[in-house]
């Protein structure tokens, strides 16, 4: 298994990420990537990117060296009801959306609470996918969790730097992987890059995902064909 895009990467913009969008392409690039999503933190996170920046991507070119650049954001879940720190009205220009939570912005809660929030962002329809859902810090009912992604397309995202970063996130993960293979859920692998040499850093996630003996046909950057086949067919299509 392999992969042909990283969804979820940083740039100075974020500002504890150090690189900039244009040597981000030029990692994406140099690994033979069709894709790169630009997700930023979203204003909730102290020092994630201004709402204004979200807002003006739009200026930025779709493709850049022959690598498409899906122009996102990370937004936070900032409370048990799913409320993000995003407005409707930005949220439905991005390409791409991921929904995390983030000690930053929210205090965790009991199982039953961090559970509904997260279920209630799977349910936005501008959210595509939930960032590093194997945060121990944050428990979460996963065959409830996966069952809402399986009704909404909802991804979930199995992150690398979680395990580096995040104490605990592997055994959670590999809890998510075996349910969502059970349930048919697709996922996505992710470096979250904060710098542009972990650029399509995946391997600790693909380790994990053979480690479960996922099917590859679930994770949709696996292939070009299945990234390209997820956008069109999603709620909000997009041309890769």
């Amino acid at each position: 298994m392999h992969t042909i895009a990283d969804l979820h990467t940083h740039t100075m913009a974020s500002q504890h990420a150090y690189s900039t969008v244009t040597e981000n392409l030029h990692a994406a690039k140099a690994l033979g990537f069709c894709a790169l999503g630009m997700t930023d933190h979203a204003p909730g996170m102290p020092d994630g990117a201004i709402a204004h920046h979200f807002r003006c991507l739009g200026n930025m070119p779709p493709v850049v060296d022959g690598v498409r650049l899906i122009r996102g954001a990370e937004v936070n879940i900032m409370d048990f009801a799913g409320t993000l720190d995003l407005e409707e009205e930005i949220l439905e220009k991005l390409e791409w959306v991921i929904a995390s939570y983030h000690i930053e912005c929210i205090q965790p809660g009991s199982r039953q609470e961090n559970t509904a929030g997260m279920v209630a962002a799977i349910r936005n329809p501008y959210v595509d996918c939930i960032g590093h859902c194997g945060n121990p810090v944050f428990p979460i009912d996963i065959p409830a969790v996966v069952s809402a992604c399986r009704e909404t397309g909802t991804l979930l995202e199995i992150n690398s730097s979680s395990f580096a970063i995040r104490p605990g996130s592997h055994e959670v993960c590999y809890q998510v992987a075996l349910e969502c293979a059970r349930q048919g859920v697709a996922v996505i692998v992710s470096s979250d890059a904060h710098f542009h040499t972990r650029v399509g850093d995946h391997a600790a996630s693909l380790d994990l995902l053979r480690e479960a003996d996922f099917p590859e046909e679930l994770v949709v950057n696996s292939s070009e064909e299945r990234l390209r086949a997820y956008f069109a067919h999603r709620a909000r299509p997009l041309a890769l």
